[in-house]
């Protein structure tokens, strides 16, 4: 177990008494109250509810070979696992977004150049790379599928964080969602609110991304002849820097990026928008990925902005890069949850896994650190400060007389119920 503390620069504050959470939580209230506001959200938030960890794909080899998984065509999958233990390093590991990457890679490099990729002394052509890509990407579909399924009651922590965001001023700008997740679990956590949401896409029956979109905005019609309108409440933007298992690549070249609900193909699997983007050419820093980033570096570069991160662990550079940036700002703010802090060994030099331990130590009064979890028996947090679990239900300020969603359900519960029938819990 992982002690319930906060850093605000280098020095540990433990939370024990309710006065030191009193603190916690007033001081988080200011920071929801800053006029720029903007959270991410990493795999952390949906790996209690059965995300895949996805930093080694060695270790997934199992995974891949079980039925429900395989590629419907027994050669595309004895070659898609063959390629696997080309591409695999000797030593150490790789991630399954780096391998995706190498993959775009290599069927770049085979339509630029002409010529295949060599690796370790064995050739890996574009089509070994495509059959790999489409074994890994159906995997991931799948996994996120059940998770994205997952019944309602398991949504409410997502469900509470969001609620509260929302109960922010209506005269401040609007809340922007950045999740690095491909589930759907944000989205229907917003749906069961009844939440509006800009997810940058257009449209009903064909809903294609269009990300001029995130700069529209819902009002009620003018109440006076001078046109004075009201701006609509509970309005959120999310944004999916790393795509999602329901956007797909359409068109003659691939050139729109639009919402399939449905359960691809085999042979379809590569036009699932996955980072990174499954075009024959490479790009990593391509539409809409580069579009979706734009947006996090010029909303958390915003003067008066606040950055929540949680379930992150700061181990994509290109993210990473981004909000360093933002922190030359001096009235950036960035607060950090998470259930563990993982410290170097004395004498040795930090390496990825000790990134966030490594912004304490920069002593600076402008980085919030909330650390703390406990494990349950499937080894995933489920309790402490650091998980989404109680900070979106202890931490995070309420104000519980706005609070009126959850009431009206409740008065209309009561309403509705026949005599005879129990009260609803």
């Amino acid at each position: 177990m992982s002690e319930n503390r906060y850093y605000l620069g280098s020095s540990p504050i433990v939370l024990k008494t309710d006065e030191d959470y009193s603190r916690l939580i007033q001081r988080l209230r200011q920071y929801l109250e800053v006029r720029n506001l903007s959270v991410l959200m990493g795999n952390g938030c949906s790996i209690p509810l059965g995300s895949p960890v996805i930093g080694d794909a060695g270790s997934l080899k199992g995974e891949f070979a079980k039925t429900k998984y395989q590629l419907t065509d027994s050669a595309c999958q004895a070659t898609a696992l063959k390629t696997l233990e080309v591409l695999l390093p000797k030593a150490g590991k790789i991630g399954i977004e780096p391998l995706l990457t190498v993959l775009a890679n290599i069927q770049a490099n085979e339509q630029l150049l002409g010529h295949q990729t060599t690796i370790g002394g064995k050739p890996v052509s574009a089509s070994d790379a495509r059959s790999l890509e489409q074994l890994l990407k159906k995997w991931l579909f799948l996994k996120c599928k059940e998770v994205s399924e997952t019944e309602d009651s398991k949504l409410r922590f997502h469900e509470e964080l969001l609620r509260r965001i929302l109960l922010r001023s209506t005269t401040l700008p609007r809340a922007k969602i950045f999740t690095l997740n491909y589930d759907l679990l944000i989205e229907r956590a917003l749906d069961n609110l009844g939440v509006l949401y800009f997810d940058g896409f257009l449209g009903t029956i064909n809903r294609t991304l269009r990300t001029e979109s995130y700069h529209y905005d819902l009002y009620y019609p003018g109440e006076t002849t001078e046109g004075r309108v009201t701006r609509v409440d509970r309005v959120i933007h999310l944004y999916k820097l790393h795509g999602s298992t329901n956007w797909r690549r359409h068109g003659s070249k691939g050139a729109e990026v639009v919402i399939r609900h449905g359960s691809p193909q085999d042979t379809e699997y590569g036009d699932v928008m996955i980072y990174p983007s499954p075009l024959k050419v490479t790009e990593m820093n391509g539409y809409p990925y580069s579009e979706m980033f734009r947006h996090l570096s010029a909303q958390i570069t915003q003067q008066q902005s606040v950055l929540l991160v949680i379930g992150y662990r700061f181990q994509d550079s290109h993210v990473n890069r981004l909000i360093y940036q933002a922190l030359s700002i001096p009235s950036f703010v960035l607060v950090i949850v998470t259930p563990s802090l993982i410290e170097p060994a004395k004498g040795s030099e930090p390496g990825e896994e000790h990134e966030i331990w490594r912004l304490t130590q920069i002593d600076s009064k402008r980085i919030l650190v909330i650390v703390g979890g406990e494990k349950g028996a499937d080894g995933n947090y489920v309790s402490g400060a650091g998980t989404l679990q109680d900070f979106s239900t202890k931490l995070m300020p309420d104000i519980s007389e706005l609070n009126t969603e959850a009431k009206a359900n409740e008065e209309l519960a009561k309403i509705l119920k026949k005599p005879s029938e129990p009260d609803a819990k």
